[in-house]
């Protein structure tokens, strides 16, 4: 999901009968409307008060899609609608041959996203993100990192970072560092001697409990960032 949206997506219902149509025009949902332009299920514009859309999605899905005939609701090209609850936590209602499936995300980096870098480094802050992962580099100037980090009031658990230099190439661990993720990037290229030298891995998670979607992996080959969101739906 993008952002703090509650809820967003849609659900495309294919050719339908008139008087279907009729039906579903006049049916008045607390988050969901149906498009007679398009026949699609879509998100009210308006957001309404005191009706979280956790509890009143699935009811209003249910309810207009029980409006269709058998073959009609079985023939339907489908959608999905995501919805973000109070703690966070997400979850999709997928609509697919008839059937609505409610899953939770599950992060899986066995089949990542590939996303521009630019897209999401500056999307959590230092105050937001936890890093975790590694870095190495040739160069010598591991004590810089330590004060970028201060600069943040970075965490460590054991209460230093810990790293390493050896034959002129620094190692340096994460551990549920608070840093801004742009930054330290930023910072890593600089110190690598030269450019090229610097490989990394590194998870960016938010300190916001569940959630998942905004969550993403960095990888740094010689130099070259990559960006990797992971899979969250099955």
């Amino acid at each position: 999901m993008k952002g703090d949206l509650e809820c967003e997506g849609s659900v495309r219902l294919g050719p339908l009968p008139w008087d279907v149509s009729e039906r579903l025009a006049q049916f008045s949902g607390n988050w969901l409307e149906f498009s007679a332009a398009d026949n699609t299920i879509k998100v009210r514009k308006s957001v309404p008060i005191g009706c979280p859309a956790t509890t009143a999605v699935s009811c209003e899905l249910i309810t207009m899609l029980e409006c269709l005939p058998a073959e009609a609701r079985e023939a339907i090209p489908g959608g999905e609608i995501f919805v973000r609850g109070p703690g966070g936590r997400i979850m999709r209602f997928a609509v697919q041959d008839g059937a609505i499936q409610i899953q939770w995300p599950s992060e899986d980096y066995s089949k990542p996203i590939s996303v521009p870098p630019e897209m999401v480094l500056n999307t959590l802050g230092a105050s937001q993100a936890r890093i975790n992962g590694w870095a190495r580099f040739a160069g010598s100037r591991t004590s810089d990192i330590r004060r970028f980090t201060e600069r943040f009031g970075g965490l460590y658990p054991e209460g230093d970072m810990p790293s390493e230099c050896v034959q002129n190439v620094a190692y340096v661990p994460f551990k549920n560092v608070s840093v801004d993720p742009e930054e330290l990037i930023s910072r890593l290229r600089q110190l690598a001697e030269p450019p090229e030298s610097l490989q990394a891995e590194i998870d960016v998670t938010s300190s916001a409990p569940k959630s998942e979607d905004r969550d993403f992996r960095i990888l740094v080959r010689n130099g070259e960032v990559t960006a990797l969101r992971p899979t969250l739906w099955k």
